[in-house]
């Protein structure tokens, strides 16, 4: 990842959970939320491209440097996890964009502290499950627990993240042992406690009471989350905007970051 040179990492804590957050740049705060199994150096390639932001970036819980829960949790659980990141950083209020998991956690975080959100970008995100995003949970907790092979898991795990024009370019076990020497792999109790906050997702009622400006971002080629879940967010918070990041799968800031960035950036001003 691409650091600046008065990033230093720190620590915040909530429920007894030490949480490991960063800080780059200069200007308005923004704060990145990732999603399942992604820690801070997802957003390696997209975050040098925030230009004029102090990024806030930490690592969720039972992920990269933070700790580990012993025990089930929610999104709003995660949330809360947040505000303990943004309080430790002095930060009153700040833009806020979660992607995928940390989009869910983005709108629970604005649901319950409205006044420190100034503007949210949600990335290829849902604010309620189905059939089809429960059972792909399920299997994604089968896949980790039985590929022993780092390399073929997370070739397996790129199948579903990543949209075809990426898959059509580079290859799988590239992709894989790449993301292997920048990760580690998060350890297998871990992802499942965060693949069942995943699944207990359900702000879809809730979120017409979000009152920040909000830009719902998705990729055509999202095998997780289809457009319909992005138009349905659009449509409960009122106002939001909806817009499109071409020839992309799950993760636009990994697969078209400058594309990526350039949305987050004309909305954000």
């Amino acid at each position: 990842m691409n650091r600046d040179p008065l990033a230093m990492e720190r620590t915040a804590t909530n429920d007894g959970i030490r949480l490991a957050y960063d800080m780059e740049g200069r200007g308005h705060p923004l704060l990145i939320i990732g999603g399942l199994s992604a820690d801070r150096i997802f957003w390696g390639l997209s975050r040098p491209l925030l230009a004029g932001h102090t990024t806030l970036c930490f690592d969720n819980r039972d992920m990269g440097a933070s700790g580990r829960a012993d025990g089930p949790y929610s999104v709003a659980d995660m949330a809360r996890d947040a505000l303990a990141v943004m309080d430790s950083a002095g930060i009153d209020a700040a833009d806020v964009l979660g992607h995928s998991m940390g989009g869910a956690i983005a709108q629970e975080l604005t649901l319950m502290a409205p006044e420190r959100v100034h503007r949210l970008v949600l990335s290829n995100t849902l604010a309620r499950n189905d059939g089809y995003t429960r059972e792909l949970m399920g299997l994604l907790k089968r896949l980790r627990r039985e590929i022993t092979d780092p390399v073929t898991y997370v070739s397996t795990l790129a199948t579903y993240t990543l949209g075809r024009v990426t898959l059509g370019t580079v290859p799988l076990e590239a992709i894989a042992r790449q993301a292997l020497a920048t990760s580690p792999l998060q350890e297998v109790e871990a992802f499942e406690r965060q693949a069942d906050a995943c699944a207990g997702i359900d702000t879809l009622d809730r979120i017409g009471d979000i009152r920040a400006p909000t830009l719902v971002l998705h990729s055509p080629d999202d095998r997780f989350f289809a457009t319909s879940f992005a138009r349905a967010i659009a449509d409960a918070i009122p106002g939001a905007r909806l817009h499109e990041v071409p020839l992309c799968g799950h993760c636009p800031m990994v697969e078209a970051p400058d594309t990526f960035a350039k949305a987050v950036q004309d909305f954000l001003r």
